[in-house]
């Protein structure tokens, strides 16, 4: 598939910042691509792997003094140095003496530059703003692809191709596509997770690792999180206390999000990226990363998680639309897939069925649920509209074309 989306969310973010800024995120969300074709710039370096800077825009190598020296004489030319962390070490402390002059946008990959940069002892806090850059906003991908895909598989490609770098590899229905590529191409999404951190320590590549593998088993709560690494030594105790500082860098650098559990002492952590969770849990279900697997255990793998990511799409989803921050209720005798706060207050809640047909019983359970909340707005999600077998009341359903509707409304122009 030849597509480029437009990411109108996140250009509307950059329009914001001011003339320093450092963009981060993990790789493969189009980092590069974004600042490249969506911003405006006048000189673009890149550091290679053995620390030679590439002038893109002159197509010549040139040393680590000339960039120095090229910085230093920009006058307000907006220079943006792409992979920054490969340069000397003693560019930090350049751009702490020099950088209130600069015009300079600095990308990177690199997890533990990432948390050097935004912690409180940093040479340059404060004089560069933070642009994260992750997955490509639900809403742009749903308005994106809506020109390719309609219905049930429009939902399902935009949950899944929000990681830019599968789009061109897409080739039809996702369903069939995505356990291909990921069976494929099991290097590359180990290769992506594995180059965030690099830098690292053994030991702390070892934790991190363990802790994206237990959140793709299911193991969601920190304390859970810590006994699975406890028992395989990784850490000395059974303590989530050691865990917490990893688990906030694992959020703050976009591989994990954190959801609120609105009627427990507890929070959630989850994989943003359905690809990497799809990929964790194989590894920890079959050992994929090392074990030749057969295909259709990735496709019954996949058929699996598919229902849990769309819920995740459209839980973040509503929140963005209606501006308010997203949560869940585990209750005894039922769940509620989506809940939204306006601060403590509960004004939407919601629950998804990607399914082809729900039974009477089921939707009548639902809307039971969710009329305990009388105050707030209420959402089923559904595949298809003739996936129910009547019409609730003071419930709306959301199929793949009012969603759709809605998200053009709602969203921004």
């Amino acid at each position: 598939m030849r597509k480029i989306l437009n990411r109108k969310i996140d250009i509307e973010r950059w329009s914001k910042l001011g003339d320093r800024v450092l963009v981060y995120g993990r790789r493969k969300v189009g980092k590069s691509f974004f600042v490249k074709n969506f911003t405006v710039w006048d000189d673009y370096f890149f550091v290679k792997r053995d620390s030679g800077v590439l002038d893109l825009r002159a197509g010549v190598e040139v040393s680590y003094d000339y960039l120095k020296d090229f910085l230093l004489r920009s006058s307000g030319r907006r220079v943006v140095i792409d992979e920054f962390q490969r340069l000397p070490d003693d560019f930090l402390d350049f751009l702490h003496a020099y950088g209130e002059r600069l015009n300079l946008v600095l990308i990177t990959s690199t997890l533990w530059l990432a948390q050097r940069i935004l912690s409180f002892d940093s040479p340059i806090l404060g004089l560069f703003q933070r642009f994260k850059m992750g997955l490509v906003d639900e809403r742009d991908i749903l308005l994106g692809l809506s020109d390719i895909y309609s219905g049930r598989s429009l939902v399902e490609a935009a949950v899944y191709l929000r990681e830019p770098w599968l789009i061109p590899m897409v080739e039809g229905d996702v369903r069939n596509e995505i356990p291909r590529i990921i069976y494929e191409e099991r290097d590359t999404v180990e290769r992506l997770i594995g180059e965030v951190f690099r830098e690292e320590e053994r030991s702390l590549k070892k934790s991190y690792a363990a802790i994206l593998t237990a959140v793709a088993n299911g193991k969601r709560r920190s304390g859970e999180i810590s006994s699975h690494l406890y028992s395989l030594k990784i850490i000395p105790r059974d303590d989530p206390s050691i865990i917490q500082g990893h688990l906030r860098t694992l959020v703050n650098i976009g591989l994990l999000e954190r959801l609120k559990i609105l009627n427990k002492r507890f929070d959630e952590y989850q994989h943003l990226s359905p690809i990497t969770d799809l990929y964790f849990y194989l590894d920890s279900k079959y050992g994929f990363s090392e074990i030749d697997i057969p295909e259709g255990m990735v496709r019954k793998a996949f058929r699996k998680l598919l229902p849990l990511h769309v819920e995740q799409f459209f839980r973040n989803l509503l929140a963005k639309l209606y501006d308010m921050i997203p949560a869940k209720i585990l209750e005894k005798d039922y769940d509620v897939d989506i809940v939204l706060l306006d601060y403590r207050r509960i004004k939407l809640v919601g629950e998804v069925k990607w399914k082809e047909y729900i039974e009477r019983r089921e939707l009548a359970k639902t809307e039971l649920v969710l009329s305990k909340f009388a105050t707030a707005k209420k959402i089923i999600v559904v595949p298809d509209s003739s996936a129910l077998p009547y019409t609730p009341e003071k419930v709306e359903v959301w199929d793949p074309q009012i969603t759709l509707e809605k998200v053009k409304h709602l969203t921004v122009n």
